[in-house]
Order: structure tokens, then sequence, then C-alpha cells
């Protein structure tokens, strides 16, 4: 049963190894492989005493249990899915056993057991036997944290059908995210305290053993010190937990039950017909908020933006600094975008009520309304608590000039984006229980993430110049700019979504049922174009904004803050043209990407001379009229 399932997993792998899937998944590979290598160099650091770096090696293999239990869950579907083979007449736990060993062919599950080597390492730097004992807590570990992560899955499919399970998934994946982005500051924190030449305290020492991520390590150091008991005691409690995670992934299983759907109506509900809940718009404003409180994976959708903004604001506090947090309101304005970015696929094929009814203008108009109606407020309140918390007095009229800009044109680029790029998903009632299995937006929201940026430059226009001359006039006039801009960018580029959605309304309907596009001729970028253009996306982005733009308007600002924008580490003569030269090459790079991604492709296929045509000859045609 596992030679099958491996085989048939290879097999799929390989077929799926085309175009920027196969770029992502090797990119993914080399990032990995970064993270492992640096494990196994921190086991070998000789200038921290052992012990801290130990509980240094114990908290980073707690990140990587974290990683297997969401890294799943954030990366989307898996290659052999449970539900496939439900309904087979294979025992449950022969099944499992099966998935478990075509689990462990995969680039994560080699990037891991390379990071897991820097266990033995450190077992032979304390002697011979507790490098001996290191190499079955490897294996342990590493079917330890596999086996995690299938149940993880499992747990995360059943708590997300709740609002509170998909508010909890969208906390915890945005946190990963700040992790994946923000983590340094966690480690400058850790270096300016001093414990990595005073160590830990034994609290920290003490947690980071507990979980059981660290029992390999305790078995190592029990071994060093001749603590046999102990040492025992922590394998067989690693092999009993991977037999406990065995028996429960393989009860799950089983024929899977019938989900119980619980239509909460409201009769008795009050329904207001004023203001915005007036006519066909308000209908559709009314019916989007009740969806966005009862549907879970909107309650998802809104808390990751939330807790991201948030996250990534508040994390510079571990060293005691504010500097970020009034950019928290307009990071949230940015970051919502994503919520909208696939507003149409989250319904599924209901999109052919729309159609039907003719009633497009009215439906995306609602659409956006009622988004702004749940950002609006939060984002206004952050911008007012967070800007006074800080105490920078210079940042008022940045934030709420920005803010709406930014809101507001996440609400039109959203709406557009959502109609042009359509991600087909399930329908609702037939929703995996992979709670981010709903369709794929990594390249949607990415768009939406940084185009939501250049929606704030023309209040920024004004605010660099009255920064420049140190003019209060223009600072504040940015204000109002910013706030038309929004108004403006709304509009505009919902009218231009609803013209696309009457025009495209039928093809998206195509896609959402049966996931493929309806035109007859599908061009696939070649191989080499779509390394180029991934890598102008992904290069062009951190030498546009994070290396080019934010060093720009720090160095016009005065801000002295380094952090990790290359720039403002030069010589003071040479950070005007270095952050220069990383915009235009950013925009060079943005340039090519576009251009490949986005190169006309041909309507029809060329003439081969076959004569098979779909177009008759005109005597045909002719009796074809006739009839």
């Amino acid at each position: 049963m596992a030679g099958v399932l491996i085989r048939m997993k290879l097999v799929i792998i390989r077929h799926s190894m085309t175009g920027g899937k196969a770029a992502w998944m090797i990119i993914g590979g080399l990032f990995g492989i970064v993270f492992a290598v640096a494990t196994i160099w921190l086991s070998l650091l000789e200038s921290i005493p052992l012990a801290v770096m130990a509980d240094l090696l114990a908290a980073v293999y707690v990140m990587w249990m974290l990683g297997w239990i969401v890294g799943p869950v954030w990366g989307g579907s898996t290659v052999l899915r449970v539900d496939h083979f439900a309904l087979l007449s294979v025992p449950q736990r022969k099944l499992a056993v099966g998935l478990l060993f075509a689990g462990f062919v995969a680039i994560t599950t080699a990037v891991t057991f390379l990071a897991f080597v820097s266990l033995i390492v450190y077992g032979a730097r304390l002697g011979i036997v507790p490098a001996l004992v290191a190499v079955p807590a490897v294996f342990l570990q590493l079917a330890f944290v596999v086996l995690l992560s299938r149940v993880a899955m499992v747990v995360f499919g059943v708590v997300a059908k709740s609002r509170i399970g998909a508010a909890f998934t969208g906390v915890l994946i945005a946190a990963m995210m700040v992790l994946a982005q923000s983590g340094w500051m966690i480690a400058v924190a850790i270096q300016v305290s001093g414990v990595l030449n005073d160590g830990f305290g034994d609290g920290f020492s003490t947690t980071v053993r507990a979980i059981p991520s660290g029992w390999g390590l305790v078995a190592v150091e029990s071994a060093a010190r001749g603590d046999w008991g102990l040492a025992l005691a922590a394998l067989a409690g690693l092999a009993l937990l991977i037999v406990l995670l065995l028996l429960g992934w393989s009860h799950s299983l089983g024929t899977p039950r019938r989900a119980r759907i619980t239509i909460r109506g409201s009769r008795n509900a009050a329904v207001s017909s004023r203001g915005l809940f007036a006519g066909q718009t308000g209908t559709v404003v009314r019916k989007e908020l009740r969806t966005w409180w009862r549907d879970p994976l909107r309650t998802q959708t809104v808390f990751v933006p939330l807790v991201w903004a948030l996250g990534t604001t508040l994390l510079p506090l571990t060293f005691d600094e504010k500097l970020l947090l009034p950019w928290a309101a307009p990071a949230l304005a940015v970051m919502a975008g994503a919520a909208m970015c696939n507003i149409y696929g989250l319904d599924g094929t209901a999109l052919w009520m729309t159609l039907l009814t003719g009633s497009e203008r009215a439906d995306l108009r609602g659409r956006q309304l009622a988004y702004l109606l749940i950002f609006g407020p939060i984002t206004l309140v952050i911008a007012v608590v967070f800007t006074a918390w800080s105490g920078l007095a210079y940042a008022w009229p940045w934030v709420l000039a920005l803010t709406p800009a930014m809101l507001g044109g996440q609400a039109g680029l959203g709406a557009l984006i959502s109609v042009v790029a359509i991600a087909p998903g399930p329908d609702a009632h037939k929703r995996p229980d992979n709670p981010l299995e709903h369709g794929d937006t990594t390249g949607q929201a990415n768009l939406l993430f940084w185009g939501g940026l250049l929606t704030g430059i023309p209040p920024a226009t004004f605010l660099t110049l009255g920064t420049v001359y140190d003019n209060a006039f223009l600072l504040w006039t940015a204000v109002p700019v910013g706030v038309a801009t929004g108004v403006f960018l709304a509009w505009w580029l919902g009218r231009v979504a609803i013209r696309s959605l009457r025009v495209r309304g039928p093809e998206m309907l195509f896609l959402m049922r049966t996931g493929r596009n309806s035109k007859s001729i599908k061009i696939e970028m070649p191989k080499r174009d779509a390394w180029i253009a991934l890598t102008g996306w992904t290069l062009g982005s951190i030498a546009l904004f994070p290396q080019g733009i934010v060093p720009v308007i720090f160095l016009l600002v005065g801000l002295d803050v380094k952090s990790w924008f290359l720039p403002l580490y030069l010589a003071g003569p040479l950070q005007w043209p270095s952050a220069i030269v990383m915009v235009l090459l950013g925009s060079y790079l943005y340039y090519i990407a576009i251009k490949l991604t986005f190169a006309k492709k041909p309507s029809s296929p060329p003439d081969d001379g076959s004569g098979d045509s779909t177009v008759p000859p005109p005597g045909q045609s002719q009796k074809l009229e006739s009839v």
C-alpha cells in the first residue's frame, strides 16, 4: 500500500512540476535549505556558551514544529488528499500508514531532516554516545512533526468551519506571516538583551524542552550526563506520541460525515431600507454584511490583514521602538485588499443569479460598500489610537492622508481584480477541510498589496513636498487629497469592474463551474520567460519598495533608521544615489515581468495545413444558411 501511494505521489508531482508552480516549489526548497543550514550552523557556534546554544536549538525546533503545523494549511492543498481514499475498502490504519510513508516523500521532509541533523552535530560535541542517541531521536522527531501536521490539518478543517475557529486560523496564519517577514526583530531584541552571554532563564529552558519538539534534545543531554532513565523516557515518549497521533489520524480517515448545515433566519430582524440600505444596492449591502458575519471563510479573511497589520507594527515594541505604530492603519488598508481580491470566487457559482437578473452594477457597488463598512471603522479607530500612542506628531497628516486613499483604492482595485482575475473555488457546501483550499489567490493578493501602495502616490506627493519645504499647508492639504483619491479610485475602478463583469460574466461562471477557461486555445508561457518573469516580480518588489521607495521617504523625512534598508547603511553621499538606483532597477524589473506576463497571445491557432478547421468551406456555408 505504501509503495503504491509513494509511486502515485511521485507521478503527480512529476506531472505538476510545470510553469510557475515548479518555480515556486524550487524557490521554497532553496529557502528551506537556507534555514536548515542556518540551524546546523547554530549547532556549530563556539562564540556562545553550550547551554545557551542548546536553549536556542530547542527554540528553533519549536519553530520547525510550528512550521509543520501551519505550513501545510498555509500552502494549500496536499498532493494526496485523504478524502480521495476515504471510500476505498482499505483498513483505516493501513491507509494511514501508507499516507504517512508517502508524506515523507517531499521536499519539506528532506529539508526538515537536514535541519534536525543539527541535533546529531550537537550530540557529537557532547561525545560519541550522545551522538549515537541523537540518530534515533532525529528520525522520531521527524516522524512526529510529519504526523502532527496531518492531524493539525484535520483539526483545522473541523475548527475552521465555525466563526471562532476561522478567526483563530486567521490569527495563526497572520502570526506566521509576521514572524516570516519581521522575525529578525526578535533576534535583535535577544541580542540587545544580552542573553546570548548571560543565558536564558530557567523557565525558558524548561519550557522549550518540555514541548515534544525538544524531547530529542533532552534525550541527548541526558545521555551526556549518564541519566539513561530520562534519555530512554524522552525517546519512548516521542514514540508513544507518534503511535497516538497515528491512531487518531487513522480514525479520521473513515467515511466522511455529512456536514450539518444550519440556516439561521432573520424573520424577526428589523430591515432598514433607508440610506445605504435602500434600493437594489442596499439589498446587496445587507446580504454582504450578513455574509461577512456568518461565513467562516469571510471571518478568516478579516482577521488575517488585521492581525498582520497589528503584529507588524507592534513587534518593534520588543526593543521599545514606537516608530511603526502610526503606520498600522495604512498597513491594514493595504493588506485588507487581499480580502477583496476574490470576492466573487468565494461565492462559487452563485454568480449566475447576478447575471440572470442583470444586476451587475448594484451587486458590485453593494460589495464595495459592505467592504468599506467592514474595514473602514476598524482602520479609522486604529489610525487614531495608534498614532496618539506613538506620540509622533509629524505622523498625523501622513496617516490621515494615506489611509483613506489606500482604503478606497483597494475597494476599487480589489473589485476589478476579483472580476478580471477570478480564482475558481468550490461552492460553500463543497468546501474541503483545508481552510485555505478555496482557490489559489497568491498572485491576486500580491498584486493588490503592491498595487495598493501605488494608490497613495497622490497624497504622498503633497506630503513629501510639505516635508521638504517644511510647509504645514501642503502637509494638511494632503488629507483632502487622500480622501478624494480614495473616493475617485473606488468609483472609477468599480465602474471599470462593472463593465468587465457585464462582458466577462458568462466566462467567469464557466470558469467557476469547470475550473478552466472557456477559450479553447491556451498558450502557456515558455519556461525561460516564466523564470524571468518570476525573478522580475520577486526582485523587483524587493528593489522598488523596501530598498528604494521606503529609503527615499526616510531620507526625505530625516528618519535615522537603518533597519534592513541597504541604502541607509552606506555613507551619506551614497545614500541618495543608491536609493534612486534601487527605484530604477525595481521599475525596470517590474517592466520586464509585466511585459512577459501580459504578453499578447494569438486568439486563434495557426493554420498548419491539416484542413482541420471549424469554419466550413464557402459552398457548405451557403447550404447551412439555406437550411
